[in-house]
């Protein structure tokens, strides 16, 4: 059975006093009785109240239920119960007969999952419905096509404006100067410019002159994305997908789901990272794969309002037999989970990466070529040796060249990096940016070790 282990039960944390609080619960005593199964983990545990919290994990598709009043997912109990089975290394007793308060809610995920797999409607539908669907469609994107052509008018101005004054004034703004911009990209239903608007808002204007050139970067790609939607029409049509989708006019899931024609891939997926960020009430969930099979990447996003739970198979380390479906683009990139079949703990085959930071290099061109508001690359890349100089990190090959691990990663993970590749070169997966990687786990035989 593949259960998890700690690295992997702490990404699913939803913040560190839940984890504090999980990692003192994963004690064998604190515990009234814990079993699992193929298919689903549950345990009681005895709360502040008279009966005791009943916990359950779906193992097939990594969700949680627990009695106590929580709203956080997974909530203490949760997390505590996966750190004790982590720390067992899932030796803890079996039992096929589940419980009815398990069997309940497990039976009632299965068939829901079920149901999502269940083939399309037929298409002998009421001819008349579908008019009207098509005619109210049409509508609705020529009002939205109105809101955001006004937005981009006025974000055009104020952007002008910004060059004319220079940008060495920009440090003076301060962050109500851009916010407001942000907020009114929102209300003109461009979400993708309200994104980048506020980039402006994460640069430090005070270390030195290294913002210059982040800014410039963030002003280009702001005007290269208004020249690229005025000119919609005469882009070749993955190219205007593209465009629509950065400016935040996303395919609905269900629409992707049923569309025919859409890309899908069969494969076995490696979860190579996860970073959930939280902007004001949204969270946003990235997942990282790469497809051991098609060699092919993939980003899987998640959201959810404030504290509620996202609900995904998809576990950081795991290998995940699954069916994508890919976003309409010309670079396909960004997928949904169209099935989902099973996860396991082992690579299925041995991985090949680019060789040195110049195949590394040539391919991160070629993606940016491609779609150049792309930020984050992901690449699988060999024989990496991790070394200092001075007060910065960086990945050497075998060639000598080096690129920068970013800033903001932690040296903690630094040090977990060099014990367990004993400062010998090892393959990685990372995200590739301009001019620094951030990276995500070491490739090892026929394992994947997440960090």
């Amino acid at each position: 059975m593949n259960f998890l282990n700690e690295d992997q039960v702490n990404q699913l944390a939803p913040d560190a006093s839940s984890l504090k609080a999980g990692k003192d619960l994963a004690n064998e005593r604190k515990w009234l009785n814990y079993q699992s199964n193929e298919r689903v983990l549950w345990g009681e545990v005895q709360g502040s109240g008279k009966d005791p919290y009943r916990t359950q994990i779906d193992l097939q598709n990594t969700a949680f239920k627990c009695s106590c009043p929580s709203r956080k997912f997974p909530c203490k109990h949760g997390l505590g119960l996966l750190f004790l089975v982590a720390r067992r290394n899932g030796e803890i007793p079996q039992l096929t007969t589940e419980p009815s308060w398990v069997s309940e809610w497990i039976n009632k995920r299965s068939e829901k999952a079920e149901a999502k797999i269940q083939p399309p409607i037929s298409e002998e539908q009421d001819s008349e419905k579908t008019d009207k669907q098509a005619k109210d469609k049409e509508k609705r994107q020529n009002d939205r096509l109105l809101k955001v052509e006004a937005g981009i008018a006025e974000l055009d101005l104020w952007l002008r404006d910004m060059v004319r004054g220079g940008l060495l004034a920009l440090p003076e703004k301060g962050s109500a100067y851009f916010e407001k911009m942000a907020a009114r990209m929102v209300d003109a239903q461009a979400t993708g410019f309200a994104s980048l608007v506020k980039e402006f808002t994460k640069i430090n204007y005070y270390k030195g002159d290294s913002w210059q050139p982040q800014a410039l970067e963030i002003a280009a790609k702001i005007h290269l994305q208004i020249e690229a939607f005025r000119n919609l029409d005469q882009l070749p049509p993955l190219v205007q997908e593209e465009v629509k989708s950065r400016v935040g006019w996303n395919v609905q899931q269900k629409e992707l789901i049923e569309n025919k024609e859409a890309e899908t891939i069969d494969d076995e997926w490696v979860v190579i990272g996860r970073r959930s960020t939280q902007e004001e009430d949204i969270v946003l969930q990235r997942n990282w794969l790469y497809g051991c099979n098609s060699k092919r990447f993939a980003l899987v996003l998640n959201f959810a309002y404030k504290t509620a739970a996202i609900e995904t198979p998809l576990v950081p380390g795991n290998t995940s037999k699954a069916r994508l479906v890919f976003y309409p683009s010309h670079s396909p990139f960004r997928a949904l989970v169209k099935h989902h079949l099973e996860s396991k703990s082992f690579l299925p085959t041995s991985l090949e990466g680019l060789e040195s930071w110049h195949h590394s290099q040539l391919e991160y061109t070629r993606a940016i070529a491609q779609n150049p508001w792309a930020d984050d690359i992901p690449q699988l890349v060999e024989h990496l040796q991790i070394t200092k100089y001075q007060t910065h990190w960086y990945l050497q090959d075998t060639t000598g060249a080096v690129m920068r691990i970013h800033d903001s990663f932690e040296e903690a993970i630094i040090w977990k990096l060099l014990a367990f590749t004993a400062g010998q070169p090892t393959p990685l997966f990372l995200l590739r940016q301009s001019t620094s990687v951030w990276p995500l786990g070491i490739v090892q035989n026929f394992s994947y070790q997440l960090l």
